[in-house]
């Protein structure tokens, strides 16, 4: 299911899958999307130690700047699980969200999503939109019958709100989460919906890419 090959050495980094374009609210944001490998490992280790919260997000109140610190924390943690596939964006060569997932029995589980905040707390225009979109291409070529997941009800931002806008439906409450799904008659629908906001242009010929070299 994967894009990464078996034949791919441990020597090459993150697989460019996509260039995007975004408008939203008159504004065009270009977005680039890679595959993690993981030979991204200590990339993806050194992003978590100099990304400074309390500086980026210092305005925030304390327990949302925490929570989305939580967030981004288990993220990483996602992405170094060898069981799952993971993509990061990037805009204006900076890192701007991340989204890791695995498959299960003719279904994806979207394990994490987060955006990676810039200075003065803000975040990139449409990222998470992005990922999600992205997912929902893999959904496609998998041909898998949904996407779930299960969102937090005390983070620093509505997910649950953004995920019923993206075609998710709500399941049920367990504990402080949302069991949420999305069928794949509803992915096809959205993916047709947010193309009219989403440029998306698969990069053909994979890519590899040491991601150190796009950081300015």
């Amino acid at each position: 299911m994967k894009v990464t090959d078996s034949s791919f050495t441990p020597n090459f980094k993150a697989i460019s899958i996509a260039k995007t374009k975004n408008k939203f609210n008159g504004i065009t944001t270009k977005i680039d999307l890679y595959e993690l490998t993981k030979s991204d490992r200590k990339f993806i280790e050194g992003l978590a130690e100099r990304l400074d919260f309390t500086g980026n997000i210092a305005k925030m109140d304390e327990f949302d700047r925490n929570r989305w610190k939580k967030v981004f924390d288990y993220t990483i943690e996602a992405v170094k699980n060898n069981d799952n596939q993971s993509i990061i964006a990037f805009c204006e060569q900076k890192p701007c969200g991340i989204l890791s997932f695995f498959d299960e029995m003719n279904s994806l589980f979207l394990d994490a999503v987060c955006a990676i905040p810039r200075s003065g707390g803000k975040k990139v225009n449409l990222c998470g939109t992005t990922l999600i979109y992205q997912l929902f291409k893999f959904a496609e070529s998998y041909k898998v019958k949904n996407i779930t997941l299960s969102a937090i009800t005390d983070g620093p931002f509505d997910v649950i709100s953004k995920y019923k806008k993206l075609g998710f439906k709500d399941l049920g409450m367990t504990g402080n989460y949302v069991k949420m799904s999305c069928n794949q008659f509803k992915i096809k629908e959205k993916l047709k919906e947010l193309s009219s906001i989403i440029d998306y242009k698969p990069v053909n010929n994979a890519e590899r890419i040491n991601l150190e070299n796009l950081i300015v």
